[in-house]
């Protein structure tokens, strides 16, 4: 079975809903960071001996450690919008039972509770994964890997993806506010490959990211490490453009026009102390198409494991 075919077919299908509905509106987009490295770009570190820019490659260092605590972050004007991030990473070296962790979080870092929107490639039980994995501001966490049995369930034909040692990977995470819903897309940057992607449901709005962070807070295990360099990072939020009223001159006889607003309800705010995994939930909008994609690539999937 030609796999990377129609794996893709099933990223474009999971990925619509967060095409489709923003094209439809005046979506005004806005780089909130961006670094190639070129320069030293100061970001602050509890370990500056494995977080560090190096200014001969040009890229930044990372050797994560479990049981060190350790990070490096740089803080960023985030309010809750819909956002693309996207950057470059390369493994040298990476251990069993190590990861390198990055994405957005709150002033905590910690990739086990909110709130966080973190990748990861990851060194454990089930291979060299890639990971996505968000938890809201109530500890609600939804999550998925490149692992078969994660974002293929019971279908046939499926394979896990692992991660490459000395290859540079470009990953993009993207959160839509309005369908509420992630997705990360994973390509081997030197040959434009696209390796895996997928998305996770998002129960709730989220707040409280303030900060573009490399993190192993939570990570009790010591001893191993992984270690590589980022490059080429880039933060886009993306904001609805509200549009202008225009003005109507009065005509005789002139005309009533009633104007209708619907309140959204509000949900209410839960308190939890630790994440809470919980299967994936119906998306807000465009339900219908998804089911229809999704159906049909399980057809295809079933007919391609029979020939």
């Amino acid at each position: 079975m030609h796999w990377s075919r129609s794996f893709l077919v099933l990223f474009l299908a999971t990925c619509m809903a967060g095409l489709f509905l923003p094209a439809m509106a005046d979506v005004q987009s806005t780089i909130v960071y961006s670094t190639d490295f070129t320069e030293n770009p100061g970001w602050i570190t509890n370990s500056p001996s494995r977080y560090f820019w190096d200014s001969s490659l040009g890229m930044y260092h990372f050797r994560t450690e479990g049981g060190t605590n350790g990070y490096s972050y740089t803080p960023i004007k985030y309010d809750g919008q819909s956002f693309v991030l996207d950057y470059d990473v390369i493994i040298l070296e990476s251990q069993p039972n190590s990861a390198f962790r990055f994405g957005l979080t709150s002033t905590e870092m910690d990739f086990t509770r909110g709130t966080t929107v973190l990748s990861a490639l990851e060194n454990g039980k089930y291979g060299k994964l890639f990971t996505l994995r968000v938890i809201d501001q109530n500890n609600q966490m939804k999550e998925t890997s490149s692992y078969y049995a994660s974002y293929c369930g019971e279908l046939t034909g499926c394979r896990t993806v692992e991660f490459q040692e000395n290859t540079t990977y470009h990953v993009t995470i993207r959160y839509n506010k309005e369908l509420r819903n992630a997705d990360i897309k994973v390509v081997k940057k030197e040959t434009g490959e696209v390796v895996f992607g997928y998305f996770v449901p998002v129960s709730r709005e989220l707040h409280f990211l303030d900060r573009l962070a490399i993190t192993t807070k939570g990570d009790y295990v010591s001893g191993p490490y992984s270690e590589g360099y980022l490059d080429n990072v880039e933060l886009v939020v993306m904001t609805t453009a509200t549009p202008t009223p225009s003005s109507t001159p009065t005509t005789t006889p002139s005309t009533s026009v009633t104007t209708t607003t619907t309140t959204v309800p509000t949900t209410p705010t839960e308190t939890a102390t630790s994440p809470t995994p919980t299967k994936a939930a119906p998306l807000p909008a465009l339900l219908p198409a998804i089911s229809l994609g999704v159906s049909g690539i399980a057809v295809f999937l079933r007919m391609k494991g029979r020939t």
